[in-house]
């Protein structure tokens, strides 16, 4: 058998059997990875074979620093990491019943009325005690990116993460106890 770098410099080539060879030796490192990083199954072979397409783009135009394989399991690397934050969004959007529904997410994302309520709540006692924390809160929640919100907030960039750490402290605390 080939050292990987071999097998690369024949697919680059137009070898198609050690193309197949490559990828065939990385998706099957990559599910058992992505399944020790993610726990499911699924997700696991999702993550694999979006990386493994995403190098199969870009692989013969990519100039490693280190090695083809250091770069193929970065990117994995990567696919992993934009999972787990899709999969935490989720779960923030379901406990918040603010999901954008679709049909097979109907049945997972019912609004818990009670913890909305709550929710609007702390974040009245937010806009009370600070009015500028609970306004950077809205602008982020309505998806306003950083630089946009310190132009409407007038807040270097700086001043506005500060901000928005308050403002989700208070929500957090008031979530937790009911008080500020």
């Amino acid at each position: 058998m080939d050292s990987m770098e071999q097998l690369l410099e024949r697919a680059i080539a137009g070898d198609e059997i050690a193309e197949q060879e490559i990828f065939g030796h990385l998706l099957v490192r990559f599910v058992l990875l992505a399944k020790r990083r993610v726990r499911d199954k699924e997700g696991a072979q999702d993550i694999a074979q979006d990386a493994c397409l995403t190098i199969h783009e870009k692989y013969k135009a990519e100039i490693f620093e280190v090695s083809f394989e250091a770069w193929a399991y970065g990117v994995l690397r990567m696919k992993i990491g934009n999972w787990l934050r899709k999969r935490k969004a989720r779960s923030a959007c379901e406990a918040l019943g603010d999901c954008p529904v679709t049909q097979r997410q109907t049945e997972k994302c019912e609004v818990d009325q009670e913890l909305k309520r709550q929710l609007l709540a702390c974040l009245k006692k937010v806009l009370a005690a600070n009015p500028r924390y609970a306004r950077a809160l809205n602008l982020v929640h309505h998806g306003y990116k950083s630089e946009e919100v310190c132009l409407k907030l007038q807040v270097t960039k700086g001043n506005f993460y500060v901000i928005l750490s308050r403002g989700r402290s208070m929500l957090r605390a008031c979530l937790g106890d009911g008080d500020l």
